[in-house]
């Protein structure tokens, strides 16, 4: 389970992400830092997935139930001023 990139890298709370890698259908988990996140898988090689609340800059990674976790991806939450 790899993830290879994260579309886009930085977003507004509530952007719909697209998460591109191998293995991803298998996860049981999506983390934003230590946050979860609901996702959908469009097939074994890409997932969508909300932006949560947030701020700063965080680590974005899979879990699988055993505990196994992907690679992480940095990821920035945008402000609206």
């Amino acid at each position: 389970m790899k993830i290879d990139s994260i579309t886009p890298d930085s977003a507004l709370p509530g952007t719909t992400l697209l998460i591109k890698g191998d293995g991803l259908d298998a996860a049981d988990k999506l983390l934003f830092g230590d946050e979860q996140v609901p996702f959908k898988v469009n097939g074994t090689g890409s997932v969508e997935a909300d932006v949560p609340s947030g701020s700063g800059t965080v680590e974005v990674m899979f879990e699988l139930e055993d505990g196994d976790k992907s690679n992480s991806v940095s990821f920035t939450f945008l402000q609206v001023y």
